[in-house]
């Protein structure tokens, strides 16, 4: 029999939310552990947009540098209409009042930023899948059971485990209902590339953005650095099975499907004028079906706390997944952070002691956590969906063309500016440990 391992803190999930949650409690001097289901540490995706909302908490982890380093930042924005030029707009006016620009970098190299301050292998457990998970409350522990046959102990157990949730299944289980995903298919597909410098471009293309409007799809160019270009085509899809439709992440996509779909198209920073010139640069590329919530759970049950796309997927159009992933892990951690942490006098000075409390208490600080994130979560999924209906022109009576014409074409850079106030102004950031706390703390 495998000896059980305990923790204060295990993560169901080694994605964006739950290293950044794993990160935030290594800061808090909290034990945790996370369970990754893959063998390596290969992050599914492109390019990543990491927007004011969840920097400020990134600068206070000390990766902000590293992101300005590595990433590039979104400056100015050209609108077109297939290949007619709407305007520019000056998106780093935009965002200045935030104290933050909207970054842009390889979601490969952030998810390892990520994995290094969480303390990787020390607290990354490769191939590790949750088979089921125990929550009495006459325990001091959740019992989450693997299907490696070990065990692992846990006061919190936080489902980050994406949009197919496993954590969130057995919940569901366990309480009557069908253990599925309450997720829908939107009838959309993203093909998404990152590609290699592209050696057509020079200093006055760098931290420009590129917005497409065709008739039959839309297209979308981040900037990132050494003029790399990280891409995203959004088409409607007209037919497909039942089971395509279960499926997130397309098996074997090639450069090769991404002209079929997208190669014609214009695109301003192609050498040609044909977005095929840019794609044959990719490094990578990637197709996905495109998924949103239906039906909200609550993020917490009992000890069991869920976050990130296990809680609330949302449409990927204004790039939120990422930084409402990192909002929830920073809630969630000062949450934690309230339950675990005391401090006493002591003979070298202030120690950071767990307070394990009442399991009660517990209950009641992550349902509280709950509440807070949930409304947070359906505004941002609401906003999303609605920002998606607008920038692909398909809104009620025939209306998208002519308000995305206004929106785009004519809204001073001070309209979005306001627009965007609850979205880019709400940072939240850690409470942090007093100066005097040790850096150890004692887990007893």
């Amino acid at each position: 029999m495998q000896p059980i391992r305990e923790t204060q803190v295990l993560i169901v999930g080694g994605g964006i939310g739950g290293l950044t949650l794993a990160a935030l409690c290594k800061r808090l001097n909290i034990s945790c552990l996370v369970l990754e289901r893959s063998k390596k540490v290969t992050p599914a995706g492109a390019g990543i947009s990491l927007a004011p909302n969840a920097l400020r908490v990134l600068d206070q982890l000390g990766l902000y540098q590293d992101i300005v380093r590595q990433g590039q930042s979104l400056d100015k924005i050209h609108i077109h209409r297939n290949d007619t030029k709407w305007r520019s707009l000056d998106w780093g006016r935009v965002t200045a009042p935030f104290g933050y620009p909207v970054y842009s970098i390889e979601r490969h190299h952030f998810h390892h930023l990520l994995y290094r301050a969480a303390d990787g292998e020390n607290t990354v457990l490769l191939d590790h899948s949750v088979a089921d998970l125990v929550d009495d409350a006459a325990e001091r522990h959740v019992k989450v059971k693997l299907e490696n046959g070990a065990q692992i102990n846990a006061e919190v157990v936080v489902g980050a485990d994406g949009i197919r949730s496993v954590t969130r299944r057995i919940l569901a289980r366990q309480v009557g209902l069908e253990g599925k995903n309450t997720i829908r298919f939107t009838g959309r597909v993203h093909m998404s590339g990152y590609t290699a410098p592209m050696e057509n471009l020079g200093p006055k293309d760098l931290g420009v953005g590129n917005w497409l409007f065709y008739d039959d799809c839309t297209l979308t160019t981040w900037p990132c650095i050494d003029n790399r270009q990280w891409f995203i085509g959004v088409k409607q899809v007209e037919r497909q099975g039942q089971e395509e439709m279960g499926r997130s992440v397309w098996a074997n996509t090639t450069p090769a499907m991404v002209n079929e779909a997208y190669g014609t198209k214009f695109h301003p920073f192609a050498e040609t004028g044909q977005f095929k010139d840019i794609v044959d640069r990719s490094e990578r590329v990637i197709a996905s079906n495109v998924f949103e919530e239906v039906d909200f759970p609550t993020m917490s049950k009992g000890r069991v706390a869920l976050l990130g796309d296990a809680a609330h997927s949302m449409t990927s159009f204004f790039g939120q997944g990422a930084c409402q992933a990192i909002e929830d892990a920073t809630d969630l951690a000062n949450s934690l952070q309230q339950h675990f942490s005391v401090s006493r006098k002591g003979e070298k000075g202030l120690l950071s002691i767990p307070l394990h409390g009442d399991i009660s208490s517990l209950v009641q600080i992550l349902s509280d956590y709950s509440t807070r994130r949930s409304q947070r979560a359906k505004a941002v999924a609401a906003f999303s969906r609605d920002y998606a209906k607008v920038h692909t022109g398909k809104l009620p009576y025939g209306l998208g063309p002519l308000v995305r014409k206004i929106i785009y074409g004519y809204m001073p850079e001070w309209g979005w500016t306001w627009g965007l106030r609850w979205l880019y102004g709400h940072q939240p950031t850690l409470v942090d440990v007093p100066a005097a706390v040790l850096e150890k703390a004692v887990y007893a």
